[in-house]
């Protein structure tokens, strides 16, 4: 069950004219200034800015003109807003870890690849294979014949660097044609 917090205007202490433009202008900063060191586009700032916002009047009931001032707090309230966007997306962008127990694996499996290959994909790689340029098709055929990405670059006699944007050009074909094969490490 989805509950709603009920934001009362009379909470917020009935800002006056001059402490509401206070609050407007640090959220309108400190959002430019977030967005910039978050690297935020201009819908995530605004997005930023609400927030802001939102926060100094859910806590403008705690300010205390006897222990700072007003441009004190809400500049305050909007720093942690900035702070908790930057843990939200640290949190976000650190790795997943999946424990694999490689003991379950039956001897000569390998962990990071198929034992068995998915028959509708090698049909599609197939079916594509054809219609692809030149280089993707050396690629896709080398990999094909090796079986993994290593191999396949050590087969091709290409340099390292060559080959994997070469694989990676390689993606950007098979993803037009409909299909979506994964890198290692992502879903």
């Amino acid at each position: 069950m989805i509950t709603q917090r009920r934001l009362d205007v009379a909470d917020s202490h009935g800002w006056d004219p001059p402490q509401l433009q206070r609050a407007l202008s640090t959220a309108h900063h400190r959002a430019a200034r977030g967005a910039r060191r978050l690297k935020l586009c201009a819908a995530d700032r605004e997005d930023l800015r609400q927030d802001m916002l939102l926060a100094m009047l859910q806590r403008s009931s705690s300010f205390d003109p006897a222990r700072g001032a007003w441009s004190t707090f809400v500049g305050l309230v909007a720093r942690h807003v900035v702070a908790d966007q930057a843990r939200r997306a640290r949190r976000q962008s650190e790795p997943v870890f999946v424990a694999i127990d490689l003991d379950a694996f039956p001897n000569g499996s390998s962990a990071t690849q198929l034992d068995c290959a998915d028959e509708d994909m090698a049909l599609a790689l197939l079916r594509v294979a054809d219609e692809l340029p030149r280089q993707p098709q050396f690629i896709l055929r080398h990999l094909g014949a090796e079986g993994d990405v290593p191999g396949a670059q050590q087969a091709s006699g290409m340099p390292s660097a060559t080959f994997y944007r070469a694989v990676a050009d390689l993606r950007c074909w098979l993803r037009a044609a409909g299909l979506h094969p994964e890198r290692h490490g992502t879903r």
